[in-house]
């Protein structure tokens, strides 16, 4: 009994750990993760935290599997700049300013049919797409979520990538903690975990 209830300590003390301090990136050639899809289609909800002392840096990246649509939030010179295409013409909405202060910031990403919106500690910046059709690619050819960065493969398929630059982008140096999104098509938004990487070339 005594060494069940050492162990759910230990369990305990490690969730919560992993909820406080998230997961650290160092900005390596091999730092990212990776998560399952997100379900975003045309009402969906992304958020998470961070924290980091450095201007510039990949934050999110996931698209529709190298065809138009791509979600890309990242760091440019302490503000969170978000770029998104649904089909229509990449759109931009920029958050925040000095968001490299060492402190944990929340992101908030919604999206309203036409409409996408962005939330920085609680400061909202929206931008509406144009076009017909506001889906966000198909769930089933749609890529995984990175944080942080891309795996290394990408460079040598950069045709699978709807925005080849991405791969390019500098990588995140911080911490990042509760990742939030629905992983299946209408589903309930939940606490993503990491999945294992992949460093194949896909089939």
């Amino acid at each position: 009994m005594q060494f069940l209830n050492l162990v759910l300590v230990v369990l305990a003390i490690f969730f919560n750990d992993h909820i406080t301090r998230g997961f650290v990136l160092d900005g390596s050639s091999e730092s990212y993760s990776q998560f399952r899809k997100w379900g975003g289609g045309t009402n969906g909800s992304l958020e998470f935290e961070f924290k980091t002392d450095r201007k510039n840096g990949l934050l999110l990246y996931t698209d529709d599997g190298g065809t138009y649509d791509f979600f890309e939030i990242k760091l440019v010179e302490g503000a969170l700049r978000l770029r998104f295409n649904l089909g229509g013409g990449a759109q931009i909405i920029t958050v925040g300013k000095e968001l490299n202060d060492g402190h944990w910031h929340k992101v908030q990403l919604q999206r309203h049919e036409e409409r996408t919106i962005l939330t920085v500690d609680n400061v909202s910046q929206m931008r509406a797409s144009r076009g017909k059709e506001f889906n966000f690619g198909k769930f089933d050819t749609n890529s995984d979520v990175y944080v942080g960065g891309l795996p290394k493969w990408y460079n040598k398929k950069l045709t699978l990538l709807a925005l080849p630059s991405v791969f390019f982008e500098p990588r995140f140096i911080g911490s990042v903690r509760n990742l939030v999104y629905p992983d299946t098509e209408g589903g309930i938004p939940r606490r993503q975990e990491t999945r294992p990487k992949d460093h194949r070339f896909p089939q």
